[in-house]
Order: C-alpha cells, then sequence, then structure tokens
C-alpha cells in the first residue's frame, strides 16, 4: 500500500470512527448513570482524556 492509497478521505474517516466511537460511548455511558461520580470512572475519563 503506497502512501497515497493510505492517506485518503475514505482512510481518514475510518480512523476517526474507529478511535472516536469507544471514547464517545465510554463518555455517554458514564454520564448517563452515576459511574462518572466514583473515583474508577473518573480515571477513565482522564486515561480517555489524555489518549484523545
Amino acid at each position: 500500500m503506497t502512501k497515497e492509497e493510505f492517506l485518503t478521505v475514505r482512510w481518514n474517516n475510518l480512523l476517526t470512527l474507529g478511535l472516536g466511537l469507544p471514547a464517545l460511548i465510554y463518555v455517554v455511558v458514564a454520564f448517563s448513570n452515576s459511574f462518572w461520580t466514583g473515583t474508577g470512572g473518573l480515571i477513565g475519563l482522564s486515561i480517555i482524556g489524555v489518549l484523545y
């Protein structure tokens, strides 16, 4: 795979969805219940914030 084949809009969209959806799902689940108020939830949110 050459650089031109890899750096396309399609690959960019796939990478964005692949990296963004797990973080978005975690944040939605954390804020939809009381998980984020505990220590584990806050640690998880901070780790996702650092990674992304």
